[in-house]
């Protein structure tokens, strides 16, 4: 049923066209376009599988009209102004089925509500999630770290260990671990049966974890600035090991020699299965 819109002066409405008054008149376009009086009070609806725009021209549309816009094609639709404004608190640039209205302020300016907005890009990114079996050394692949991001979050989980395993970390270059005894940190925690452990460690080859035994071993760490090669790398993080009555404690670390290491690598002296993912942590 075509609606009534716009009235005309002295016009008869007959039934039909009063019930059919809250149904808006639609207009399917494939390709850009450029909005006319004819689309006042309609929704314009793009189905393109390419990019696609839709144009904003002054002296065409007066305060207070408005025009619907959805997008239903697979190309993006970018509301665009011509001569005529559009501003907006939400976003211009409509993916597959995003709409919203276009209001007109005056012949010249126009604000567009975006019925919906795409959520703001996560301030983590997964990097990658590797899970290994019976490995005694988990090395990380080349240039996991980058420029990209200047912090990193890793999570380390073991499964299971095939016996108590000493459980150490070291920076990795392209060229492989790297192995100066320049490894610096330490380590506190707390057993269920309230003991306190405190392990303190400098100039050794590699960053201690402890010992990992059985299974629900776990480490949560962030890295900071391993590839700036300005300032010396750091870490610190939760674990927990059920090795010394269940440890659970925090530790922190950093290698006194700085240089831009693009990985981690993990070292047991048994053979452990397990998985880890990295991420990369947003600057803003």
């Amino acid at each position: 049923m075509t609606t009534p819109f716009p009235f005309q002066s002295a016009a008869v409405l007959t039934a039909a066209q009063m019930n059919a008054i809250t149904t808006l008149v639609t207009s399917t376009k494939t390709a850009s376009h450029t909005l006319t009086i004819a689309d006042v009070s309609t929704r314009v609806i793009m189905n393109s599988a390419s990019a696609t725009t839709i144009t904003v021209n002054t002296s065409i549309f007066g305060a207070s009209d408005v025009v619907e816009i959805l997008n239903i094609g697979a190309g993006v639709c970018t509301v665009t102004a011509g001569t005529c404004t559009v501003g907006t608190s939400g976003t211009l640039a409509l993916a597959q089925n995003a709409g919203g209205t276009l209001t007109f302020i005056s012949a010249s300016a126009s604000v567009f509500r975006a019925d919906g907005v795409a959520a703001a890009a996560g301030g983590l990114t997964l990097l990658t999630a590797v899970s290994f079996t019976a490995q005694t050394t988990v090395a990380f692949a080349n240039s996991l770290f980058s420029a990209t991001y200047q912090n990193y979050q890793v999570f380390m989980e073991l499964d299971t260990v095939s016996g108590s395993s000493n459980w150490t970390m070291q920076l990795r270059n392209n060229a492989g671990a790297i192995s100066g005894a320049l490894y610096y940190g330490g380590l506190i925690g707390t057993s269920y049966t309230g003991t306190t452990v405190n392990v303190g460690s400098s100039d050794l080859t590699a960053f201690n974890f402890g010992t990992a035994t059985q299974d629900c071993n776990n480490i949560a760490m962030t890295v900071f600035n391993p590839f700036n090669n300005v300032r010396n790398t750091t870490w610190s993080g939760t674990t927990f090991n059920n090795n010394n009555n269940d440890l659970g404690g925090a530790f922190g670390g950093f290698y006194k020699a700085v240089a831009a290491y693009t990985g981690l690598q993990f070292n047991f002296s048994t053979t452990v299965t397990g998985t880890y993912r990295v991420y990369g942590l947003a600057d803003s």
